[in-house]
């Protein structure tokens, strides 16, 4: 099984749905919910042990100015 994401425009979105439903496409809706990628998590929690920068984020302005 594979798994996509397709962003439709909302006035298309009735003409999509009825041809996927034509060839049994199962349709999960989701809120927005993103996962990052594994690189995105990785400089996440570098950032947060103080890795890469002079150290651990303290606050969005120490952070914004150490980079």
């Amino acid at each position: 099984m594979e798994t996509l994401t397709i962003e439709i425009p909302d006035k298309e979105t009735k003409i999509v749905k009825q041809i996927l439903k034509k060839f049994n496409v199962k349709i999960i809706k989701t809120e927005g919910t993103k996962i990052p990628n594994a690189l995105t998590i990785k400089t996440i929690e570098d950032a947060r042990n103080g890795i890469g920068i002079e150290g651990p984020i303290g606050d969005i302005r120490s952070f914004i100015n150490a980079i």
